[in-house]
């Protein structure tokens, strides 16, 4: 069977694929990581085929991958008991979407399960794609698998094989529909700054993806003054280590501490390269051992830069790491996480009828806010 569909499901390895670096290591961790692969490898047909995901034939394969994929998700918490906060967040996230699908795919609710799980990538693409180092594990598919070089890009951006990513979205970029497309050359070389900045200590190789893209012949004028703001942008970045107070200070400076909603949506190009600097350095930041409150600031301040750096779906990883961040009651950033959340609940279901929460949103923002009040 051949996939024709961007393959996004494979990050569902992040929490094997990542571990290298994140240091757990260790025979039991390798079978994991093989059992998550062929899996992975055997379900991935069938999640972007309408009729192949609701053939009878193959109800047991799908079931079995499904099933396999959750006893490996449920097994993490022994290997990677000691790992960042955003890993624990997406193992959990991860859990709850297989299982969901798993129940709604057995009570023929085949939609909503395929659904759910072409979604996951919203869970876990950032957290193991952040600490910028190739991935140790072995597992390809031909480029002829997929629908066209952005998907094959994607494929291999998500399994931390950048050098093939950046080779594959640069030949998509080579297209002339792509280059006079506004939001597809955007989103190509959105990928290609994130893959040149995180996997190198120095802007120069972003500089030159950028001035050799200046070149393309039918690159539209939009997409040329975008590229222009990261040129400047770059120039502002610096890579060495900083403390949580200096994210903190660096992040006020370009978004000012009163937090609005213009963080998402009104946002200045100039500031990508350093927000995707700095979602990075949050990330390793939060792999060390931080204080309770410590926390809740890196996880209110990588929530802004997801927002920010367009996460701002309804599985959004920023709404995630807000909830943690409120659950954690640590003064003041635990207020802060549930006013933004809240704040941005009621502009996304706001409309010219008014503020209308669905709800289970509702009782979910009051259960909340009752549970932060009870012991603030």
């Amino acid at each position: 069977m051949t996939l024709k569909q961007p393959i996004h499901l494979l990050c569902l390895l992040v929490l094997a694929l990542s571990t290298n670096g994140l240091h757990a290591a260790g025979e039991k961790l390798q079978n994991e990581m093989q059992t998550a692969a062929r899996s992975l490898t055997q379900l991935m047909p069938f999640i972007y085929n309408d009729s192949a995901f609701r053939d009878q034939k193959n109800q047991k394969a799908i079931e079995q991958n499904i099933n396999s994929l959750i006893q490996v998700i449920e097994a993490t918490p022994r290997l990677l008991n000691d790992h960042a906060i955003t890993m624990q967040i997406s193992q959990q996230s991860l859990l709850t979407t297989l299982k969901q699908a798993q129940s709604l795919y057995q009570s023929q609710a085949y939609a909503t399960s395929q659904y759910l799980l072409s979604g996951v990538p919203v869970v876990c693409s950032s957290c193991h794609i952040q600490d910028g180092r190739p991935s140790a594990v072995n597992l390809s598919l031909d480029r002829s698998e997929f629908a066209n070089d952005y998907s094959f890009a994607e494929f291999n951006y998500y399994l931390r094989n950048y050098q093939q990513a950046q080779s594959a979205y640069e030949h998509y970029l080579k297209e002339p529909a792509i280059q006079r497309s506004r939001i597809q050359s955007r989103k190509t070389l959105e990928r290609l700054l994130d893959i040149t900045l995180i996997t190198r200590k120095d802007t120069q190789p972003a500089k030159t993806m950028l001035d050799q893209a200046l070149q393309l012949q039918q690159l539209n004028l939009e997409t040329k003054q975008v590229i222009q703001h990261w040129l400047t942008g770059l120039v502002q970045l610096s890579f060495s280590a900083p403390t949580l107070a200096q994210l903190e200070t660096e992040i006020y400076q370009a978004f000012s501490e009163q937090f609005t909603l213009e963080h998402e949506f009104i946002f200045k190009e100039e500031n990508r390269p350093k927000a995707l600097l700095w979602r990075q350095q949050l990330h390793q930041t939060l792999r060390t051992k931080l204080s309770r409150n410590d926390t809740a600031r890196a996880l209110y301040l990588l929530s802004i830069l997801e927002r920010a750096l367009g996460d701002q779906i309804d599985l959004s990883l920023a709404h995630l790491y807000l909830k943690e961040c409120i659950h954690l009651k640590a003064s003041p950033f635990s207020g802060k996480c549930l006013n933004e959340y809240e704040n941005h609940l009621y502009f996304y279901y706001g409309g010219s009828s008014g503020e209308h929460l669905p709800p289970e949103i509702l009782e979910e923002l009051n259960r909340l806010k009752q549970q932060y009040q009870s012991d603030s």
